[in-house]
């Protein structure tokens, strides 16, 4: 696809970083949508590029091809992931149950309100390069990280008496990792609801550090 003169109208007077910044954004979106949909596979630089109305050559101004590109929304959908599972508000008056499922509520809440995010974390990303491999387990790691992080304040605060090892967070990731894809390739009709998979989760939780749901 060569230039856009809409575009470049579009942008003309307009500071670089800004138009990059919005080039970039608008790409993301393109990415999110075919990617978490048809999949990266079937994709191809000028699919992208004609669904974020960017013109081609503008896209190689900023990425150096579609893995590049794959990898920043990876990193963008992990981080929103993450901060999700950090900025939820814990009330450790609570029963642990409740505790623990406002944690896993919102660890999970981007994933479950847009399925497009799961697939493209947890299906389309995998086996992409070796880099990317590498990010896929450095935020495996992070995440277990965040986790034994709240089993120690569970503990601290008297709630838990004892933590699960770090292979434990790990594991419980993999698990998490696992049931989410499962769920997404299951028909809509046929899963249940959103609220139910979160108690789940919460109660396999609950019971690998010891308790009974209260």
């Amino acid at each position: 696809m060569g230039d856009n003169g809409d575009e470049d109208r579009l942008w003309r007077g307009s500071a670089r970083s800004s138009r990059d910044e919005e080039r970039r954004r608008r790409l993301l979106d393109a990415a999110l949508e075919i990617y978490g949909t048809t999949g990266y596979a079937g994709a191809s630089v000028g699919s992208v590029c004609r669904l974020a109305h960017v013109s081609s050559r503008s896209f190689y101004e900023l990425y150096s091809d579609q893995s590049e590109l794959l990898a920043h929304l990876y990193r963008m959908l992990n981080d929103e992931v993450l901060s999700g599972f950090a900025d939820a508000s814990v009330n450790v008056a609570e029963p642990l149950f409740k505790t623990v499922r406002t944690l896993v509520a919102g660890a999970l809440a981007t994933t479950l309100e847009d399925e497009r995010k799961v697939r493209v974390l947890e299906v389309e990303s995998v086996g992409v390069s070796d880099s990317l491999e590498q990010e896929r387990r450095s935020a495996y790691r992070a995440f277990a990280a965040a986790i034994d992080s709240a089993f120690n304040a569970l503990q601290r605060s008297g709630r838990i008496e004892s933590v699960p090892g770090g292979l434990s967070s790990l594991i419980l990731v993999g698990g998490i990792t696992e049931a989410l894809v499962q769920r997404v390739q299951t028909p809509a009709a046929l899963r249940t609801d959103t609220a139910r998979f979160i108690d789940d989760v919460t109660e396999v939780i609950v019971r690998l550090i010891g308790q009974v749901r209260s």
